[in-house]
C-alpha cells in the first residue's frame, strides 16, 4: 500500500513539474475550497504545497488559500447563524465583541496562532463576533503566518521519497517551534492584560 502511495507522489510531482502554473493555480483552487468547508487534516495540504511547490511557493499558497477560505466560511457562517438565531445571535455578538473591543486584535491573532482548536472551531468563534471582514484577513494573515512558514518550510525540506517516508509529525513540533509560539502567545497575553 505504501508503494502506491508513494508511486503516486512521485506521478504527482512530475506532473506539477511539467505544468507548474496549471498546477499551481489548480493547487490554489483546491486548497481555498478545502479550507472554506474548513475540513480536517489541513495539516496534508499545508506540507504539500511546500513539497510541490516549495519554500516560497507552499507560503504564499498556504496563507492567501487559508485566510481566504476562512473568510468565506465566516461569511457564511454569520449569515447561517443570524438567520437560524437572529435574537440570540445579535445578543451574543454584541456582547462578545463589546468585551473583547480593546484588544480585539490581539485576540483574533491569538485565536488563529494557538495550535490545537480545529480551523473549524476558529472560524465558527470568530463568525460571532461582529467585526469587519479587513480586520478578519489582516489577523488570520498575521495569526497563520507563522504556521505557514513551518508548514511550507518543513513541506519543502521533505524533497525527496526516501524523507518522506520517515517524516513524522514530532518532526514538526520541536523544542525550538514551541519555545516560539508560546513566546509570541505570552506577548500577546501582556498586550491584552496591559490594555485592561
Amino acid at each position: 500500500m505504501n508503494e502506491i502511495i508513494f508511486n503516486f507522489l512521485i506521478n504527482l510531482n512530475e506532473f506539477v513539474s511539467t505544468y507548474y502554473i496549471f498546477s499551481f493555480c489548480l493547487f490554489f483552487i483546491i486548497s481555498t475550497l478545502y479550507f472554506t468547508f474548513s475540513l480536517p487534516g489541513g495539516i496534508i495540504i499545508l506540507l504539500s504545497s511546500g513539497f510541490f511547490f516549495g519554500f516560497i511557493g507552499g507560503f504564499f499558497l498556504n496563507i492567501i488559500s487559508i485566510c481566504l477560505g476562512s473568510l468565506i466560511f465566516i461569511i457564511f457562517s454569520k449569515t447561517l447563524l443570524r438567520g437560524f438565531f437572529e435574537k440570540y445571535y445579535v445578543k451574543f455578538s454584541d456582547k462578545l465583541s463589546t468585551y473583547i473591543k480593546s484588544s480585539s486584535y490581539e485576540y483574533l491573532v491569538l485565536i488563529r496562532l494557538i495550535i490545537g482548536p480545529p480551523l473549524l472551531f476558529q472560524n465558527i468563534c470568530i463568525s460571532l463576533l461582529n467585526i469587519s471582514k479587513t480586520k478578519i484577513l489582516i489577523t488570520s494573515f498575521i495569526g497563520f503566518a507563522p504556521l505557514m512558514l513551518l508548514f511550507s518550510y518543513l513541506g519543502s525540506h521533505v524533497s525527496n521519497i526516501i524523507e518522506l517516508k520517515a517524516f513524522t509529525i514530532a518532526d514538526i513540533f520541536t523544542s525550538e517551534i514551541i519555545i516560539i509560539f508560546v513566546l509570541i502567545i505570552s506577548i500577546l497575553f501582556f498586550r491584552i492584560f496591559i490594555k485592561k
